[in-house]
Order: structure tokens, then sequence, then C-alpha cells
């Protein structure tokens, strides 16, 4: 059975961006290296953490959140700015990072749809680009990035409607999110 967006609790679509966040985080991570500005990597990472630790209820104070969301802004990339696709790849992952904390900060937003959406797109965007494509259609085409990536945000649900405590849903997710070797484009950092 399909868990749509309305029945899921506020916290679980938060922790089920946050994941796919964390999976786009090495691409982040390329990008500022390739641009020589690795600080904003560790920037990026350090308000990772901070939602992370929102989530397994280790923060609560929404002024650290409200200023990690300022300093997301400062970091997030400007395409027109930068020609190298890296940009995008590196946007998508600050778009998802921004839609968690808004969610947090807002209890009204509701990001998930959009996030998963988010998700695939950069993965197709990506197919296209390495195997110079017009466009990747995953209904006419097969790649193994684009599976993979569809086969963790089925997991990701399921993980997400355990019956354990959220703080043990939210340790091991971290936990074997830390496991994969690559981020959703296949890049190791």
């Amino acid at each position: 059975m399909a868990v749509h967006s309305g029945d899921r609790a506020h916290w679980e679509k938060i922790a089920f961006i946050t994941a796919l966040c964390e999976r786009h985080q090495p691409n982040y991570a390329l990008y500022c290296e390739t641009i020589g500005e690795p600080e904003k990597a560790d920037q990026l990472r350090k308000v990772l953490n901070k939602v992370w630790e929102y989530l397994a209820g280790q923060l609560k104070s929404m002024k650290n959140l409200e200023k990690a969301l300022l300093q997301l802004e400062e970091i997030t990339p400007e395409p027109t700015e930068d020609d190298g696709y890296g940009v995008y790849p590196a946007l998508d992952c600050c778009l998802l990072l921004t839609s968690a904390l808004q969610m947090i900060l807002d209890d009204s937003a509701d990001d998930l749809e959009a996030a998963e959406g988010l998700s695939l797109a950069t993965v197709s965007h990506f197919i296209a680009f390495a195997e110079d494509l017009e466009e990747f259609d995953p209904s006419q085409q097969q790649h193994e990035l684009y599976d993979q990536e569809q086969e963790l945000q089925q997991w990701l649900k399921t993980c997400l409607t355990s019956p354990e405590s959220q703080s043990d849903i939210i340790k091991q997710l971290r936990k074997r999110l830390n496991e994969f070797e690559s981020s959703n484009l296949g890049i190791a950092i």
C-alpha cells in the first residue's frame, strides 16, 4: 500500500527530506571542492547535522534553526554565476535542506512530494548529462542510478513508519545513510 503524504507525521516528512539531502550532500561537497570553497561544504554539513539533532530530540532551540536557515541561504549556489554542471546538483542539495528547515519552522509547510520529485529529477538530469542524452525518461528507459533512487525513497518510507521510537528511527536512519559509499549520483568524496 502506498503511503500518501497526508498520512505521514510531520517529523517523518522532515526526516524523509533530510535523508534525501544526506544522499545529495557529497554532490554539494564536490561542487565546493571544484570552486575552491571547501568551507562551504563544512557549513552545509553543520546545518544538516542540526536538522538531524532536531529530529533526534537533541536540539530544541528554534533560534538555532532560524540562524541555520540564514547560514544556508548564504552558501546556496546561484546557477547564473557558474556555468559548470555541478552547480545544479549542489543547488538541489541546498533546496532539500531549505525545505527541511522551513518545515521545522512552519508546521503547515509540506514539501514532501516536491522533495521526492526534486531528488528524482536530480538523478534524471545527471543521467542525461553524463550520457549525453537530450533527456532521460524513466518511463522509456532504465538506469541503475534512477532505480537506486526509487529504491532508496521506498526504503525511507518503510523505515520511517517503523513502530520504534522517533529517536531510534533517526539513529538507525543516520547509521544506514552513512554506510553509503557515494551520493545519489554515484559521487564519492
